[in-house]
């Protein structure tokens, strides 16, 4: 079994002697709590602990119709100001990316936001590895208050992150709370960090179990999927699990866990009481919407700095829609679509290649564009948010099947490794067995031959075998065919010179199953 958690768990009391007062000092706090361990500090006795839980909230400037970051504030206020209130705000991570400002300051804006919300314990999430170890190392260091994941490890030490808790409690008068948090291991697949490495879950729950022995309240907190989570809770270590989601919140039990999923895009966020002195259950959940609560004027004005950085450039018009479009992601994971056409062949003519790929989980905004609307820089930016760009690359036809049937085995999931492709026509069973759901294939009109070379532009992220593209990994780039504009520049640029965006045909990717076509 691996023990690595000795030196990395901590017991805080974070009503008192809060992370925000120890700015001056903070790096050589951190690393001196790392050694010891240990701060105990009394105040008011209460036997309740609430606990606020949110997650999945990557773009502060979120300018949807859901309450969001301003509301949240409040209701923290509120909770807050509440006479004998102990309150807890978990962050559940998975907030690094994507969003236009993250990916200009390496989500030093989350951090930065958190630490003026009094954010209590913040978990690693797949979102906070989209810039590697070393950002988040950073990040860690930032923040007021402490990071931390259970599961993950520094490939160049074969130890914790530097900065990032393993497990972390809190004294809260005579109760002791622990928290720790798992990572998806997926995150090595969707995100491909370089110098990072996930210590299998057994060994982890294992460890969990023994630096969480005695604790009154034991937390995990995990963007693990829903089925997973319920397997963990299956195994009674934990009284409360907090999954970070991005779909509809859920409150589930099993046995004598409760199981909150929970994300922040849909204006809702989770409250958890807990009562040591209840005769019956000592955990009661609820979902509340935000949009009970006025915004904090606080954080409209730390939110309306950050908009006021990224420049009249994105407010410039490019091109006009004539017709309707969408991005919404539930659509573009499972089928071709008209805009991620326009992208893709966006992607094509600049990198002059037989054929292009530019995978949906890039196209992130998650959108609706109607017939009339104006296309902005700003728009283009907030759908390819990761920053990425396109590397030219040879091909046979038999990787490139390969790569289609890989674009299509986790279709159900609503992956983002579903391709949109230019310059190639494809048919498809989404029926039929993974590794067999490929029909026909066409490039420039002519059916694909297995051994001829092609010309294809990728996203340098599959160079590295993102999403479980292992037949792309390591592949030589073709020299002087394509430059490391972002992807969004050269998408904006396309959609400025054409000005009149038009839907092209659907018949790149039809799925026979569905009849489509």
């Amino acid at each position: 079994m691996i023990n690595f958690f000795k030196s990395h768990s901590c017991t805080y009391d974070p009503f008192i002697t809060r992370f925000k007062t120890l700015r001056r000092y903070k790096r050589r706090y951190i690393q001196l709590l790392t050694l010891a361990c240990v701060v105990s500090v009394s105040f008011t006795t209460s036997a309740t602990v609430t606990l606020v839980f949110t997650s999945n909230q990557p773009d502060i400037l979120f300018n949807k119709n859901n309450a969001h970051f301003p509301q949240l504030a409040t209701l923290l206020n509120t909770l807050k100001n509440k006479k004998e209130s102990n309150t807890l705000f978990l962050h559940g991570g998975d907030s690094f990316s994507p969003s236009a400002m993250s990916l200009f300051d390496n989500a030093n804006n989350v951090i930065a936001l958190a630490n003026i919300m009094d954010v209590s314990l913040y978990a690693v999430g797949k979102r906070e590895l989209t810039y590697d170890v070393d950002i988040l190392s950073l990040r860690a260091h930032d923040a007021q208050f402490p990071i931390v994941s259970s599961n993950v490890l520094d490939t160049r030490t074969h130890s914790p992150i530097e900065g990032v808790f393993t497990t972390y409690d809190f004294q809260v008068d005579d109760l002791r709370i622990s928290v720790a948090s798992m990572i998806n291991p997926r995150v090595l697949v969707a995100y491909g960090p370089k110098f990072a490495e996930i210590v299998d879950n057994e060994s982890v729950l294992k460890d969990i179990a023994i630096r969480q022995q005695g604790a009154d309240l034991k937390i995990l907190m995990t963007d693990l999927e829903e089925e997973a989570s319920l397997q963990i809770a299956e195994k009674q270590i934990f009284d409360l699990i907090l999954v970070a989601i991005d779909g509809p919140d859920k409150l589930i039990k099993i046995k004598g866990t409760q199981v909150v999923l929970a994300g922040g895009q849909d204006g809702d966020a989770a409250i958890i009481e807990f009562d040591n002195k209840a005769n019956d259950s000592k955990l009661t959940s609820k979902i509340e919407s935000l949009d009970r609560y006025f915004p904090d004027p606080d954080i409209l004005s730390f939110i309306d700095k950050y908009k006021r950085r990224l420049g009249n450039l994105y407010k410039e018009e490019i091109a006009v829609a004539d017709s309707d479009f969408s991005t919404v992601k539930g659509l573009i994971r499972t089928r071709e679509t008209a805009l991620a056409n326009v992208f893709v062949d966006a992607v094509r003519e600049d990198a002059q290649t037989e054929i292009a790929i530019v995978n949906s989980g890039s196209i992130r905004n998650s959108e609706k564009y109607p017939k009339g609307y104006k296309f902005t820089r700003g728009d283009i930016q907030s759908e390819f948010p990761f920053g990425g760009h396109h590397v030219a690359i040879e091909i046979d036809g038999t990787n490139i099947l390969a790569m289609l049937e890989n674009s299509l085995s986790r279709i159900k999931f609503e992956d983002g490794r579903f391709l949109n492709v230019s310059g190639m026509q494809v048919t498809y069973n989404s029926k039929a067995p993974v590794g067999s759901r490929i029909l026909t294939v066409t490039v420039a009109g002519k059916p694909l031959e297995n051994l001829k070379l092609y010309s294809m532009a990728i996203p340098d992220f599959y160079l590295e075998g993102g999403d479980e593209y292992t037949m792309l990994e390591n592949l030589k780039t073709t020299s002087n065919i394509f430059n490391k504009q972002r992807t969004w520049h050269v998408v904006a640029k396309y959609l400025s010179k054409q000005r009149n965006i038009t839907a092209p045909a659907l018949n790149r990717m039809v799925d026979k199953a569905k009849n489509e076509n």
